[in-house]
């Protein structure tokens, strides 16, 4: 039986990654997207990102992406969790058995602790912490901590792939 290849990313076949090109057109700079004849094609430039971003429909995905190309400070970090937050939530109350009870103002809390490290951990991958000093410091069981962080990290991971995605198609499919 054949194996078929599978493309892992959407945007393999254009040998360039959305997110890296964001981070570097963010940045001013000479840069131009390699093109053959780019003598004749217009380089890209801030307004093509802004509108780019501008239209991309969903806000956390927007957020997530921009986060992650351009490594936000903590404090952004802090907002991107709050706006994760509502759809993390709805993800744990799915899960069965639930790792946290969110009728429980403590687990509330905890829940935002986990969503912030996640997100942090998502934008910082270098500074990743160990899941038991974490779990002491939001004052949960380290095996709900790890389910909620799992959760948290897999939701962040869709919205990040979605920018992706749809950053992509609103820069260069027009």
């Amino acid at each position: 039986m054949a194996r078929r290849k599978m493309k892992t990313e959407p945007w393999a076949d254009e040998g360039r990654d959305p997110l890296e090109l964001l981070a570097r057109l963010l940045v001013n700079g000479s840069y131009r997207v390699p093109t053959e004849g780019r003598s004749t094609l217009p380089a890209l430039g801030s307004s093509d990102i802004a509108a780019a971003v501008g239209y991309m429909p969903d806000a956390l995905e927007k957020h997530v992406a921009l986060g992650v190309a351009t490594r936000v400070p903590p404090a952004a970090v802090a907002r991107l969790s709050m706006l994760a937050y509502r759809r993390i939530a709805a993800a744990v109350r799915d899960a069965r058995p639930q790792p946290l009870d969110l009728s429980v103002p403590a687990d509330r809390w905890r829940m935002r602790l986990v969503i912030y490290d996640a997100a942090h951990e998502l934008i910082y991958p270098e500074n990743c912490r160990p899941y038991g000093e974490l779990a002491k410091l939001a004052k949960t069981r380290k095996v709900a901590y790890i389910a909620a962080h799992r959760i948290a990290t897999v939701v962040l991971q869709e919205a990040l792939n979605g920018g992706r995605q749809e950053f992509h198609r609103r820069l260069f499919k027009g």
